[in-house]
């Protein structure tokens, strides 16, 4: 494992501890839902959140009223370990890397992705990983920071240290469509978030 992951698992085994009582919680969950409510539910979907944390986002979902086929995934080990009881089996939870996703090919209808993706450090692999395993027509539902201020930037690091980059807008819309994805929605949430809703 490279450095920039042994650091980011490090810190989010470290903030599994307080995560869900941190003061971000009210707003990460604010956007967990923005997230979520852009999926177009019904029986039998099978949805993968990519960077799932504790789980919030697939605890959403697993109140619906539709049979869904929900499955998480973190590099963090205590991240997991805490989803998994919140969950308490309503979805296959996996300790793994973006990189390298332990699934099939054409297997997701939908892959979610919220507040993780500047912390990957290989943004092409992670980008080609998600592509190789959504269905045809399947969508990446991705909401990530986004701010142009240096001094914010430095700011970030100091609190994130394995943060990797910071997106615009236009290069989160250049990242996909180099890999094959169809963007077909970039909207502002809130003063400092992207979300990117693409397909394959």
């Amino acid at each position: 494992m490279d450095k920039v992951k042994e650091i980011n698992k490090k810190f989010f085994n470290l903030w599994a501890i307080t995560y869900d009582w941190s003061l971000l919680k009210p707003w990460l969950y604010s956007l967990q839902k923005k997230a979520t409510s852009n999926i177009n539910l019904r029986n039998n979907l099978n949805i993968l959140d990519v960077g799932c944390g504790t789980g919030d986002s697939l605890i959403l979902l697993s109140k619906f009223k539709f049979k869904l086929n929900l499955y998480g995934l973190d590099l963090s080990e205590k991240m997991i370990k805490r989803a998994r009881k919140k969950l308490n089996g309503k979805a296959i939870l996996k300790i793994g890397d973006v990189e390298n996703l332990p699934f099939k090919a054409n297997s997701f209808d939908y892959v979610l992705n919220t507040e993780a993706f500047h912390h990957f450090p290989n943004p092409d692999k992670a980008v080609k990983e998600i592509y190789r395993i959504l269905k045809k027509e399947g969508k990446l539902i991705l909401a990530d920071i986004t701010f142009e201020s240096l001094f914010i930037k430095r700011i970030f690091k100091l609190l994130e240290p394995g943060h990797v980059k910071i997106y615009t807008k236009k290069e989160f819309n250049d990242l996909f469509v180099k890999n094959k994805f169809k963007v077909l929605k970039q909207k502002k949430v809130g003063l400092f978030v992207i979300l990117n809703i693409v397909k394959k």
